[in-house]
């Protein structure tokens, strides 16, 4: 059931990223608040969370997608 929400939860968040028209730096910050909460809400251990998001966001605000694809896609 747990899983079942989180997983839920995470397809809504990409969902939201393929929907998206521009990935500027606010909605990068506002979807991984979205998956803090869905990992916090299925009971995630707090300080893994903030561990993998404090490197999901470095990632996706600070490194550029390989040529072959594009910012969305590296995101997802």
């Amino acid at each position: 059931m747990v899983l079942e929400k989180l997983s839920t939860s995470l397809k809504s968040i990409l969902k939201k990223i393929s929907r998206a028209g521009f990935l500027d730096k606010a909605l990068k910050e506002e979807l991984i608040k979205e998956i803090q909460k869905s990992l916090i809400h299925a009971d995630v251990n707090i300080k893994l969370v903030f561990e993998l998001t404090k490197q999901i966001k470095e990632r996706a605000l600070n490194e550029k997608p390989p040529a072959a694809i594009t910012q969305r896609e590296y995101l997802i």
